[in-house]
């Protein structure tokens, strides 16, 4: 180990790396790869914080298939929805005598004191906010009530939409009395849920599309008006607690979202983590078996030679991609299995050019003197046939990344990649299944498209430059 790690050696190295960037630096195709495999590199190393939002389970953060945010830059699309989430504070608007209204603790306590004698009283509350844009894609409330004390008594509730441009209140949510009813857009039927005192109730209230109250850009007012009846001496108390309101847009963030709100600029930016980890792992792991069987073949020959080349043989043969997705379909569909199953298939051309390196070295005299001198098979392999062969590995291990990274990308095009990883292919699958080609979404399916086109092709650069070094027949003479 010493011997291996001296001086003169890392001296050697230091020469060899020297002068071989020397060579590479006057290769401006080889320079321009590299420079965008640095950008991809440090994007995947930064995507938890460039990625605003969680690719997989960040869904609903805007509108369905919502366009880039700068294109409202442009005179047609100045005008469309933004998101708007309005800060949500219930202000009271009119109230019976028999009400008291209070805030406590952040919650607005609504509590009413009646008699059997009363007609049915009720109270108003509003939550003014400004929309500045055109109709938004959907709209939803979202707001929670506790029933403290309901004795004697019984409420209902009642979301409205107060429209700057007809001042008329839209209902948009209604309760029974002691009991919510829930309302979808398709079905007009209620569907009530007995309310318990002291249980916390949740009302999810959207709509989609919903033209008939937002028309015009103005103050816009969402009202909730509770209505309470008394069979007898009667006492019931409500808290309001978390209120959301929020307005979905056809605008948003740097490149859109996909069917169902998730950003695509996240998605995109953990990609290329994901892709890059699949290239060079796989590059790597097959490099060092193809390096690993060429060499053993060449040098040992003999039986080993003839089996590692007919195995090379027999896995040239096979179509890769349909076994491949057969393996997938059978073990699994774990992004690391499949870097494994990709080196699997991946080693054989380069084991037949190491191979036929080994065979000229092993006659050479270094070689000769080497065996004369005592030393061992694997001492030969490891400490002079290895360093002459990696000049031709480096270069087969540069331009194996575009092959892993298509080869990935088109088993999660088919839909057998890992669900659970965002990937370019994946994000190509969605788009072509969930129709944004249909919609002509260009921003879902064109990033991860050219993401994929300028990795690969940088790498391809890269290869191109190295091969002109190592190899003596493509070596620029100057």
């Amino acid at each position: 180990m010493a011997k291996f790690l001296g001086k003169q050696r890392r001296i050697i190295w230091a020469r060899r790396i020297k002068g071989f960037w020397e060579e590479f630096s006057h290769n401006k195709i080889g320079l321009i790869g590299l420079a965008v495999v640095i950008i991809y590199a440090v994007v995947a190393i930064l995507a938890p914080w460039l990625s605003p939002h969680d690719p997989i389970s960040g869904w609903g953060l805007s509108g369905n298939y919502a366009m880039p945010e700068w294109m409202g830059i442009l005179p047609q699309f100045r005008n469309l929805a933004r998101n708007v989430e309005p800060p949500c504070n219930w202000t009271v608007a009119e109230a019976s005598p028999s009400i008291n209204v209070t805030k406590g603790g952040g919650d607005l306590v609504v509590r009413y004191t009646g008699d059997v004698t009363e007609t049915i009283q009720s109270a108003k509350f509003i939550i003014p906010f400004m929309y500045p844009y055109e109709p938004p894609q959907k709209f939803h409330v979202l707001f929670k009530w506790q029933a403290v004390t309901v004795e004697n008594a019984e409420y209902s509730l009642e979301l409205s939409m107060l429209n700057p441009a007809v001042w008329t209140p839209y209902p948009i949510w209604t309760s029974y009395l002691t009991e919510k009813a829930q309302f979808s857009d398709t079905d007009t039927t209620p569907k009530t849920v007995k309310v318990y005192p002291g249980t916390i109730r949740t009302a999810l209230v959207e709509k989609w599309p919903f033209p008939r109250v937002f028309t015009d850009p103005g103050e816009y007012k969402l009202m909730l008006e509770m209505k309470f009846k008394s069979t007898s001496d009667a006492t019931c108390e409500i808290h309001f607690k978390d209120t959301k309101i929020k307005a979905f847009g056809v605008l948003f963030g740097i490149l859109g979202t996909d069917s169902l709100g998730r950003d695509i600029f996240s998605q995109t930016v953990h990609g290329a983590r994901i892709s890059l980890a699949v290239g060079l792992l796989a590059a790597f792991l097959s490099t060092g078996i193809g390096i690993a069987m060429g060499i053993i073949a060449g040098y040992v020959g003999s039986i080993a030679d003839e089996f590692l080349m007919r195995l090379a043989d027999i896995l040239l043969c096979l179509p890769v991609l349909p076994l491949l997705l057969g393996l997938v379909m059978i073990f699994g569909t774990s992004v690391w299995y499949l870097v494994l199953l990709i080196a699997v298939f991946g080693w054989m051309g380069l084991s037949r050019m190491v191979r036929s390196r080994v065979l000229s070295l092993k006659e050479m005299p270094f070689t000769e003197c080497a065996r004369a001198a005592g030393a061992s098979r694997f001492y030969i392999m490891v400490r002079h046939m290895l360093p002459n062969v990696l000049p031709i590995a480096l270069a087969a291990m540069v331009l194996s990344v575009p092959t892993a990274i298509l080869t990935e990308a088109a088993i999660s095009f088919i839909g057998l990649g890992d669900p659970s990883t965002p990937t370019w292919g994946r994000m190509l699958h969605y788009a072509v299944g969930e129709g944004g080609f249909w919609h002509l979404a260009w921003w879902w399916f064109l990033p991860p498209g050219l993401a994929i086109t300028l990795l690969t092709l940088s790498f391809v650069f890269i290869g191109h430059a190295v091969d002109e070094i190592v190899n003596p027949r493509l070596r620029r003479r100057r």
